[in-house]
C-alpha cells in the first residue's frame, strides 16, 4: 500500500508554476531522486510531500494506518505531519541548545518529556550518527558533517515513516557527504521512505533507485536509474575516510507509527571521485 499519493497535484504562486498536474505514488522504504534544474519545482514538491504546503489543485493522500484519528474520524494535519522528518541544506539547529537538548526537543513536541524515555530516544540516535559523546556540546562547537549529522538525528527522532532531504549535502565537503548518503541509504533500508533533492547526478550512480525528473514543473520521466547498488554503510566514520565502513544499525522504526575541500576534484557536497 502506498504511504502517500498524490493525484492530479498542482501548485502555483501567484502567476508562477511550480508544479503542474503531477500523479505519483511513494511506497515505505522506496529510495526516491528528485533531480531537476534550478526552478524544477524539487523543492516545492518536497513541501507538499512534507504536508508543509497545500496544492493549488489536485489531492495528496496519506496512509494514516496506525494513527490516532481525531474527534472527527480523520487525523489532523498536524498529525499527520510527524510521520515526516526533514533535512535540509541548513542545519537550523538552536544555537543556544546542546546537541542532546536540539534532539530531544522533537522529541518533547510530540509528547515526550519523560527524562528516561527522553534518553531511551535520543542516545541510541546520536549513537548511529557518531556523535555520541557531543552531545554536551553547542552547535557552534561542530563541524558542518557534525551539524549534518545532529540534524539527522533531529529528523528520525519521532521514528518518521518519510524522511524528506533537500539537498542534504550543498554544504559539505565531499567525505561528510558520502557519510550523511550512507546514513540516509541505512534509515532507507529500516523501511524509511527517503525521498532526496540534488542537483548532483553522481549520487544516482552511487546510490541508484527511482528517479524523479522535473523540468519547469513538468514531470519529464520516473524510473529506476543508476548503476551497481552501493552497500548498507553507516556514516558515523572519521571525517578524512571516503569511503563509509559499516557499522551498527539504527535502532528500529515502529511498525505504526567541517570545511570545504579545496583539492579543487569536487565541490562542496558532491561524491568523492
Amino acid at each position: 500500500m502506498a504511504l502517500i499519493r498524490l493525484e492530479h497535484v498542482s501548485k502555483s504562486y501567484g502567476e508562477r508554476i511550480a508544479l503542474s498536474d503531477l500523479t505519483l505514488t511513494f511506497d515505505p522504504g522506496e529510495w526516491v531522486f528528485v533531480l531537476g534544474p534550478s526552478g524544477a519545482g524539487k523543492s516545492t514538491l518536497l513541501r507538499v510531500l512534507a504536508l508543509a504546503e497545500k496544492p493549488s489543485a489536485g489531492r495528496v493522500e496519506v496512509d494514516a494506518e496506525g494513527l490516532h484519528p481525531e474527534a472527527g474520524g480523520k487525523p489532523s494535519g498536524r498529525v499527520l505531519r510527524r510521520l515526516v522528518g526533514v533535512l535540509g541544506q541548513e542545519f537550523r539547529l538552536l544555537a543556544d541548545r546542546t546537541v542532546y537538548e536540539n534532539v530531544a526537543l522533537a522529541c518533547q513536541i510530540s509528547g515526550i518529556w519523560d527524562r528516561a524515555a527522553l534518553r531511551e530516544r535520543v542516545n541510541p540516535l546520536l549513537d548511529q550518527m557518531g556523535i555520541r559523546g557531543k552531545e554536551a556540546l553547542y552547535p557552534n562547537d561542530l563541524s558542518a558533517g557534525e551539524k549534518q549529522r545532529a540534524a539527522l538525528a533531529r529528523a528520525m527522532a519521532r521514528h518518521p515513516k518519510l524522511l524528506i532531504a533537500d539537498e542534504p549535502t550543498g554544504n559539505l565537503d565531499p567525505a561528510a557527504a558520502g557519510q550523511i548518503f550512507a546514513l540516509l541509504n541505512e534509515i532507507r533500508v529500516r523501511g524509511t521512505l527517503v525521498v532526496v533533492a540534488t542537483h548532483v547526478e553522481d549520487w544516482v550512480r552511487r546510490y541508484p533507485g527511482r528517479v524523479i525528473r522535473l523540468e519547469r514543473g513538468l514531470l519529464r520521466s520516473d524510473a529506476m536509474e543508476g548503476g551497481v547498488p552501493a552497500s548498507i554503510v553507516p556514516a558515523a566514520t572519521a571525517a578524512a575516510v571516503t569511503e563509509p565502513t559499516v557499522g551498527t544499525e539504527l535502532p528500529p522504526v515502529p511498525a505504526n507509527p567541517g570545511n570545504p575541500s579545496t583539492s579543487g576534484s569536487s565541490g562542496p557536497g558532491e561524491p568523492p571521485r
